[in-house]
């Protein structure tokens, strides 16, 4: 039986529309192997390490100490120190080595947009994702989401970010419903789902690698490992 009582559907984007971690592992395979290799340098733990410094360099981002480049360029930059890896002459060509890559293979999980275009026959369907503006936009244009999105909102143009419950009040005002009335769809439990219980909203987590529920972790209200199961969950 359908999820009772859902006006509305809110997504997120990364890792829960695109494929983001994985098309990031193979850039930086692709990208910086040989000189992981070279330095001796174990390419997961520099991978690792880049991933964790996002939260610290966006910040200054969304705050606009520093604008895209630079966001990039430094997140980078500290990333090859704390692993050890040398700043050398091709470190810029290598950043922008590992980002068309990344934005070439970017692609939606399977079944992705047949499932959205079928729930926004249903729902109207509303986007919230944390990161840098035009970086997301480029993806948002690139998975062709404004044709179904009725609100489409970037943490970097408003300067809020989720689980910051502002920037879902936003979303919700966007798409005319109050928080009982929409479900959060998202991977991410400290953004996604803190982000929805700040809201007072209910949540799917979207659980496409069947990760553990950390221990102590509040239940999400609905789990699926596929956009199939959660056109199961909502239309039945």
């Amino acid at each position: 039986m359908p999820v009772p009582d859902v006006n509305a559907l809110i997504f997120d984007l990364d890792d829960t529309i695109t494929n983001f971690q994985e098309t990031a592992d193979i850039a930086f395979d692709i990208a910086f192997k040989d000189n992981c290799e070279e330095h001796g340098v174990d390419i997961k733990a520099l991978h690792e390490v880049y991933m964790g410094l996002f939260e610290d360099f966006y910040t200054l981002h969304l705050e606009g100490h520093v604008n895209l480049e630079e966001f990039r360029a430094y997140r980078f930059s500290r990333s090859f120190e704390i692993v050890g890896l040398p700043v050398e002459d091709d470190f810029l060509d290598l950043c922008v080595q590992f980002q068309h890559i990344y934005d070439q293979m970017l692609r939606t999980f399977p079944g992705t947009c047949e499932v959205l275009r079928e729930l926004d026959k249903h729902y109207p369907l509303g986007l919230i994702t944390n990161g840098p503006t035009d970086a997301q936009w480029r993806k948002i244009n690139k998975v062709k989401l404004p044709r179904i999105m009725e609100v489409i909102l970037v943490s970097g143009q408003l300067g809020i970010s989720k689980p910051d419950p502002r920037i879902f009040e936003v979303a919700l005002e966007g798409l005319r419903v109050v928080p009982e009335e929409a479900l959060m769809v998202g991977n991410s439990l400290e953004h996604d789902h803190q982000g929805a219980m700040n809201a007072g909203m209910r949540f799917v987590w979207a659980n496409h690698f069947k990760k553990a529920l950390p221990e102590g972790w509040p239940k999400p209200d609905y789990e699926v490992h596929s956009f199939e199961e959660l056109r199961e969950l909502l239309l039945g």
